[in-house]
Parts: structure tokens; sequence; C-alpha cells
């Protein structure tokens, strides 16, 4: 049997030095194509303006609620930055500029097809900036308002200016017929005065026609400021007219011994100026009831070096000005100049609070139902008086386009009247304030809350109402012993749901089994919610919330028939965390032993603190933490680390976004919700042009050729 050799490998025709060339070759082209491919896609990255935004907070991005606010616009937006740009501008001049170029861009980016992104410079883009304000007057407001104006100065100029200068003719004519002219022997001094009087005013008139004509003839017509010119020349004439009638009045008195001429003039000057005084003075009230032209109102808040912000729509125009979308984080600074890094940025809250307040002119209402209590949006701030408890959340309730109103049961039981009439009305409902009490015990002689004010509220709610009961717990006349909850029957009655008043939620920490001791000052504030599967909670600043002074919701294991809950926030078992039934017993134990160990009789979680509920077309939402929502809690600042140092920054900002969250909710508007980002949002801080375009080199051919070098050295080896 023949055994077979090895087999031999067949002999390449091609040597082995060419093999490597051609596979280094090949090496090498993918090596250039990739780096080629890598640069050409960054260098398109940085032409495109809606960048995928990977950061944690989302700061290079816009929120849900202004992207849904957008993609659903059906009007055309036009956004305008008028962020000055001048060779003896400050440094921080231009930081403040390309945040905002930036955040517009983004603003177009999300639908191209309705958002146009500009940026003018009023010191130098003379033409784009007539341009802008030739647009504001062609406004349908404006233009519908200027027709009026146009009345009135048409008015002036064909019949009032005739009127006014005939009269003064004619008086110095019959001056002049006494003989001797001004100040001649034949007049009396009297009537020379009144000659030198008319002679001033025919200049006066003259003076007046010119300066008309001059106004409406520019080609931005300057109307308001020629009705004011008007409203003030009419009242001048008219004071001098009534000095002339009083005048005369008192030189007869004083003369009764004057030529019969002389005498008749002076006697019947009234008379003369009847005619002409009841035309002025209608021309007057015609003046007063013209509308401001909404044009002049937003030019005048567009100075030259004012860095506003203009959101347009085909009908309307609002001005974002600089200081609220750049405010001091120390808001108590006072004057001086505000460095860049020392003001937050709240360019998107404000831009898409105009945009909707522009592009949605239905608006709700929103009313704090109060009974008695410091008013919540007004008040002088005095020492040792509290300041007004929501007037920052009133202008974030108005910034998201609400009618905000107090209504005061004490005072009244009937719902305060709103203007324009909104679309719905949405109720704020606080626990009523208790009547005051002295050392005794005894009550002021104020009526306390009772049926006939709770009547007027449920009457108000009707079948169909939409309301935000704001309740929790809260001390009652005698200290520490809580009080109850007055609308609780209505909640258990309606909607099958309480609030136990009768325990106030504390953290403790635990320091050994069983023993507690409360180690912060805000031992009554809970915080870390598992949140519910809601719209009301879908956002991610929800989290950052408090609730002080909290009392469980009784929530039963099923709704009452046609009623539909809504978890939102709930708080879990943790060991340190009970509803204390008794608050005076603790005070006892830890003066005793300076320990706490729990009673049986309180309550351990989960606990249920904030819901929503449906039935039929009413709605409702219950926060129980009766302090949730006032400026101190939900404007509360921190010091944080930033990525520029420390900073001031906002503690609670899911205070506010649960507040407006709800009542989107209660107005069947939820793709409003979570509409800007925190106020303390960093803006990128690239120190200088030079920087950014370090940056831009770096990304589009540095990276790229280290990548072609690193695969050089590759192919170099795999070579050999």
């Amino acid at each position: 049997m023949a055994v077979e050799g090895p087999r031999k490998k067949p002999v390449s025709s091609e040597p082995a030095g060419g093999r490597r060339i051609l596979i280094g070759a090949n090496v090498g082209l993918a090596i250039v194509l990739a780096a080629g491919i890598v640069a050409v896609l960054q260098a398109i990255a940085y032409s495109v303006p809606n960048r995928w935004d990977m950061t944690s907070t989302g700061v290079n991005s816009l929120s849900e609620g202004t992207e849904n606010l957008l993609r659903n616009l059906d009007t055309e937006l036009r956004l305008t930055s008028l962020y000055f740009e001048t060779d003896l501008e400050e440094a921080d001049q231009q930081r403040y500029r390309r945040a905002v170029g930036d955040l517009l861009g983004l603003y177009a980016s999300t639908n191209r097809s309705r958002v146009t992104f500009a940026h003018i410079n009023p010191l130098n883009d003379h033409d784009e900036f007539n341009a802008l304000v030739k647009r504001q007057r062609e406004k349908p407001a404006s233009k519908n308002a200027v027709e009026s104006y146009v009345t009135r100065i048409d008015k002036y100029r064909n019949e009032l200016d005739g009127m006014m200068r005939d009269l003064v003719e004619r008086e110095l004519a019959q001056i002049a017929s006494f003989g001797g002219g001004l100040g001649g022997r034949s007049t009396p001094e009297s009537i020379s005065q009144i000659e030198f009087l008319f002679t001033k005013w025919r200049e006066q008139l003259q003076s007046a026609r010119e300066e008309v004509d001059a106004l409406i003839t520019l080609d931005d017509p300057q109307y308001a400021a020629v009705t004011d010119r008007l409203a003030a020349l009419y009242a001048d004439l008219l004071s001098a007219l009534n000095n002339v009638e009083t005048f005369s009045e008192g030189v007869m008195a004083r003369s009764p011994d004057l030529e019969p001429g002389h005498a008749q003039f002076l006697r019947e000057a009234g008379g003369r100026y009847d005619e002409i005084g009841s035309a002025l003075e209608s021309a007057q009230s015609e003046l007063q009831a013209l509308e401001p032209l909404q044009s002049d109102e937003v030019l005048s808040q567009i100075a030259t070096t004012g860095n506003a912000i203009l959101v347009e729509t085909d009908d309307e125009s609002l001005v974002v000005d600089f200081s609220s979308v750049w405010p001091p984080l120390n808001e108590n600074q006072m004057g001086g100049r505000v460095a860049f890094e020392d003001r937050a940025f709240k360019g998107e809250e404000k831009v898409t609070s105009a945009i909707l307040r522009a592009t949605h002119k239905q608006q709700t209402a929103v009313i704090f139902v109060r009974y008695g209590g410091t008013p919540p949006f007004t008040g002088v701030p005095l020492p040792n008086q509290p300041p007004a408890p929501y007037a920052g959340v009133k202008t974030q309730l108005e910034d998201a386009n609400f009618i905000v109103k107090d209504w005061d049961l004490k005072a009244s039981t009937t719902p305060p009247e709103v203007d324009p009439t909104p679309t719905r009305t949405i109720y704020v409902v606080f626990k009523p304030t208790p009547a005051a009490r002295g050392q005794f015990g005894q009550t002021d002689q104020d009526i306390p809350f009772g049926d006939v004010q709770r009547r007027a509220i449920l009457d108000a709610l009707g079948e169909a109402g939409r309301a935000l009961f704001i309740a929790g717990w809260a001390p009652g006349p005698f200290g520490p012993i809580p009080s109850t909850y007055e609308y609780n029957d209505y909640l258990k009655e309606t909607w099958g749901l309480s609030i136990d008043t009768s325990a106030l939620l504390i953290a403790a920490t635990e320091t050994a089994p069983g023993r507690f001791n409360v180690t912060s000052r805000y031992f009554y504030n809970m915080e870390d919610f598992e949140l519910g599967e809601h719209d009301i909670v879908s956002g991610s600043r929800v989290r950052l919330l408090v609730l002080p002074w909290c009392a469980p919701i009784d929530v039963p294991p099923s709704p009452p028939e046609g009623v539909e809950y809504h978890g939102l926030l709930e708080l879990p078992y943790r060991e340190g965390i009970w509803g204390v039934k008794d608050i005076q017993k603790y005070e006892a134990q830890f003066k005793e032993r300076q320990y706490l160990t729990r009673d049986p009789d309180d309550l351990a979680g989960p606990f249920d603190l904030a819901l929503a509920a449906a039935k039929g077309d009413a709605k409702i939402v219950v926060v129980s933490s009766r302090e949730f929502a006032t400026d101190v809690v939900a404007f509360a600042r921190e010091f944080g680390l930033g990525s520029q140092g420390f900073t001031i920054r906002s503690r609670n900002p899911g205070n506010v976004t649960l507040l407006v969250n709800s009542l989107h909710w209660l107005n069947d508007n939820t793709e409003f919700m979570n509409v800007g980002q925190p106020i303390d949002v960093a803006v990128l801080n690239i120190p200088s042009k030079a920087g950014e375009r370090a940056v831009h080199v770096l990304t589009v051919f540095v990276w790229p050729a280290l990548a072609l070098c690193c695969g050089g050295v590759a192919w170099w080896v795999r070579r050999r």
C-alpha cells in the first residue's frame, strides 16, 4: 500500500512583498476614508442647529412641553433676537447674545415649516430694524386702532385747526378795530394783555400744525405722539379761553367806566368761546377714548441696547425683556452691574410663555379661594408682617397663559368677575384661616367659616367643576392639637376620599433600634416620592419636590361608581417616617430622654400625598401639603456646585411644576405640561471666539487626524 506524502501548498505567482503592499494599501485607504467620513460628519453636525443632546440635564435641548407647543403650531411664528453688538461692548454681552441665539436656533429647528429665527443688531442693521418697525404697524390690531387715530387727527387738520385759527384772528381783528395796535393808546391795558395772549396763540397754532404734519408724514408715522400733542393743545387753549373769560369779568368789576365798545368786548368774551369750547371738549373726550397702539407699546420696549427678544405671529407681537430672561441669582441684589456668572437663565421659560400667549388667545381663569388670611398676591412689605405668599406663583401662572384672581369668602360669597371672559374657571381651594382667638380662647367678632361659605364654592364648582384642593396638616385653635379639614365632607361624599388631618408626617433618624432623633429643623418636610404613571408627574423635574406639613390622604381600595383615581405622589414605607397622632407626647418624650420611640397608635407608610380624580367632566387634584405652592417653598434657593463653580440654584423646582401641571391637566391641556428648563440651567461657557474655533478645529480636524495616525501605525506594524 502506497503511502501518500504531505501535500504541498500551491505556489502563488504573486511575490510576497506585493501581497503585503496590496493589503497595506487597502488598510490605508480604509483609514483615510474613515477619517474623511468622520471629518465630514463633524462638519455637518456643526452646521445643523438641532443636535442630539446627550447631557443628563438636557441643557442643550428644549423641554418636552415646548417641543409639543412648537410642533402643534397652526400659525407662522417669527423669533427675533435684538441683542446688540458693538466694538465697545463688555465681554459678557457676547455670552448673552450667543446663549439667546443658540436657544432661538433650537426653537426654529424644532419646526422649520412654522418657526423662523433672525438676529438683528439694532445699532447697525438699520434696514432690517426699520422693516421690523413697519411690520409692527401693519399688525391687524394696530391697523384697526390706527384708523381711529387717523380719524381724530383728520378732524383736527380739516376742522378744528381752522376753527381755532378763525377764533384767534377774529379776536385780534376786533381788538385792532379799537385803534392803536398792540399796546396802543386807544386800547386799555387789560385788552392789550388779551391781544398779546392771542398773538402768542397765533404762533402756537401754526407751530402745532407744522409739528403734526411732520409727524404724520414720516416713513413711520407717529400717530400716538400726534394725538398726545393734540390733547395738550386742546387742553391749553381751553384753559387760556377760560382765563380770558375770568380775566374779563374781573376787569369789568374793577373798571365800571370803560368805553362801551371795550366793555362789550369783555362782557361777551364767554359767549364768543362757547362753540369752540364745546368742540374742543368733545375732541378731548374722543382722544381719551383711544386705545393704546399695540405697536407703540411693543416698540417702546425695544431699545437699541435693550437686549430684547421679539416673538411675533401674523397678528400679535410680544417682547421678552432682558431682565426677565437673565434675572440675578441673588434677588436681593440692588443696583450695580450683575455679571454673567451671577445671573440665572430663564430663556426657554420666558420665550415659551410669550409664544403660548401669542398663539392661544383663549384663556383659563385660576381663582385662589381662601377664607381670610393674608392676601395671596398683593401687599406692601412691612416690618413683622408676612409678604404676599403667592406673588411669584401668580407671575408663573400668568406666564403659562392663565388669568389669576383672588376670592376671599370672608368678604364675599360671590366669585370675582373675570375680564375677558375665560373659557374655563379652575379653583385652587385653600383651607380656611381660623378666626383669631384671645388669651382665654374667645374668637374675634368675625363670622366663622361655615355652610354658607362652603356652599358658595361648591355652587361655583357645579357638576363639572375643576379644582385643586390644597390640604395637609394644620394646628387647631389650641396649639398642636390638629384641626379638621372643612372640605372633607365634600371630598368623601363626591369622590370617596378624605384627608386624615389627625396625623402629621414627620421625618426622623434612627440612632438605635427603636430610637429616633429629629436631626433637621424641617422635620415636617417630605421628599423622595414614588411617582404615579400620570401626565402630571411625568416630567423629570417633579422629582425635585418638597411637601411640607403633610397629612395622609385616605383612599378607598376601590373608587365610587363613576370615579377614576390617578395616584400622583406616594411616600413609601420608611423606618424613620411616620404619621404622628399626638405631637405633644413626643415633645414630652424628647424633654425626658432626648430621643423618640414610635407610638403604636401612629401611622406607618406608605402614604398617598397627591391624587387626581375624574368623574365625567368633573376633575379634581388633591395635594395634602398646605404650603407646597407658597413662594417661600416653591422658589427656595440653595448653594450648588456646577460647571462654573458654586452657584445659587432652585431647590424645589418640582413644586412649581406640580402646581402648573395640575392646572394644565384640569384644563385638558396636557400638551403644555413641563414647559421650560429649571432656572439654574447652565449655559455652555466658551471664553472667546478663539476658544470656540479651537473646539471646532479639534472635532473636525484633529480627532480624525489622530485616528489616521493610529491607523497608520497599525498599518506599519502589520506591514512588518
